[in-house]
C-alpha cells in the first residue's frame, strides 16, 4: 500500500497502459548525444518517461556494473551499455511485466548493434531490489523514486546493493513545498510523478541518511506548476562510503586547496583553507576519492608523502 489511496497495483496499471499506448503528457524535454543513442532503436523513446538523463552525467566507464531502477523501457540502460563495454554489465529493475517485456524486445536489437550482449531486466521492486549486497558500481534512476512512499527504504536499498567507492546518480522530480493531501490521493497526478513528490531539502536528507556522502546538486530545471506549486526536475549524485569499525588517527593530515574560504563534511569537519587538520584513517580514505579527490592535499606523516590523489590514483 502507498498511502490510503494509492496501490502499488495503480502505479503498474498506469505504467502498463503507458507502455502499451504512449502518454505524451509524462515525457519531459531530455537531450541525447547521436554517440549515446545510434545503436539503439527509435521506438525505445516513444516509451520513455524520465525527467533527465542521469546515465549521460554519471562518469560511467568502461567495465563497470550499473543497475537502473525503475528501467522502463530501458533507454538509460541502452545507452549505459555501450559505456560499459563487452566486459561491463548493466541491469534494468522494473515492476511493470508490459515494460520488461518492451525492453527485452529493444535489448535483442541494441545488442546487435553493439555486437555484445550485456544487458539484462529484472523484475522487482525498488523497495526489495533483487541483487547481492556490495556488487554495483552505479546505479541510475530516471523519475521513478517519488512513485513510492517508502522512500527512505528505496534509499537503503540503493546503499546496500552499492559497492564501497559506489555512486548513485538520479533524476527525479521535488516540489517547492509539501504536497497536499488531496494531490497525494489523486492516481493520476501520482502516476504523473506529481503527488510524490517530496521536497529538494527531504529528498538530500533521506540520502543522508541512509549513509551516503558527498551529495551533490548536479542538475536542476523547472517542470511544472500544479495548484501553485512548482515542481523541479533536479539530478542528484551521492556516494557510499562504509567506515571501518576504529577510526585510527596515525598521523594523517588533510589541508582543503580552496576555493572557498573553509568547508565542512558529512561528519561536520571543519577544514579551513590552507590549514592543517588531522584527520583519522577512514577520512584520509574518503577526501582521497570522489567527488572530494583533488580538492584536498593529504599529508601521511608517518611516511613523509604529500598527494592531492587524483581520481583513481588511491
Amino acid at each position: 500500500m502507498l498511502n490510503n489511496n494509492i496501490t502499488r497495483d495503480d502505479v503498474k496499471d498506469f505504467y502498463s497502459a503507458a507502455a502499451a499506448a504512449p502518454k505524451q503528457e509524462l515525457c519531459c524535454p531530455v537531450t541525447y548525444t547521436p554517440e549515446d543513442i545510434s545503436h539503439i532503436p527509435e521506438e525505445v523513446f516513444t516509451i520513455s518517461y524520465g525527467c533527465g538523463s542521469p546515465v549521460a552525467i554519471a562518469g560511467i566507464m568502461e567495465g563497470e556494473i550499473m543497475a537502473d531502477l525503475g528501467s522502463g523501457g530501458g533507454v538509460d540502460c541502452f545507452i549505459a551499455a555501450k559505456k560499459v563495454g563487452p566486459f561491463g554489465k548493466v541491469i534494468g529493475i522494473d515492476m511493470t511485466e508490459e515494460m520488461l517485456e518492451k525492453a527485452r524486445g529493444f535489448s535483442n536489437i541494441v545488442a546487435n548493434n553493439l555486437g555484445y550482449n550485456n544487458v539484462e531486466f529484472k523484475y522487482g521492486f525498488l523497495e526489495e531490489i533483487p541483487i547481492d549486497d556490495n556488487s554495483i558500481d552505479v546505479i541510475t534512476s530516471n523519475c521513478v523514486i517519488n512513485l513510492s512512499t517508502e522512500k527512505d527504504t528505496v534509499f537503503k536499498e540503493i546503499y546496500r546493493i552499492l559497492k564501497t567507492g559506489g555512486r548513485f546518480v538520479i533524476s527525479d522530480i521535488v516540489s517547492d513545498k509539501e504536497v497536499p493531501e488531496d494531490i497525494k490521493k489523486d492516481k493520476g497526478l501520482w502516476g504523473e510523478c506529481i503527488s510524490g513528490s517530496v521536497t529538494q531539502e527531504e529528498f538530500l536528507r533521506l540520502a543522508k541518511n541512509a549513509g551516503f556522502y558527498g551529495i551533490e546538486i548536479i542538475k536542476r530545471d523547472f517542470y511544472k506548476e500544479v495548484n501553485g506549486i512548482k515542481f523541479h526536475s533536479v539530478t542528484a549524485r551521492g556516494f557510499k562510503f562504509r567506515k571501518g569499525k576504529r577510526c585510527l588517527y596515525i598521523g594523517h593530515y588533510a589541508v582543503y586547496l580552496g576555493p572557498f574560504s573553509s568547508v565542512n563534511d558529512d561528519d561536520n569537519h571543519e577544514f579551513k583553507r590552507g590549514e592543517m587538520v588531522e584527520i583519522c584513517t577512514d577520512t584520509a580514505f574518503k577526501l582521497s576519492r570522489p567527488p572530494y579527490a583533488g580538492r584536498f592535499l593529504i599529508i601521511d606523516t608517518e611516511s613523509g608523502s604529500e598527494t592531492t590523489c587524483g581520481p583513481g590514483c588511491c
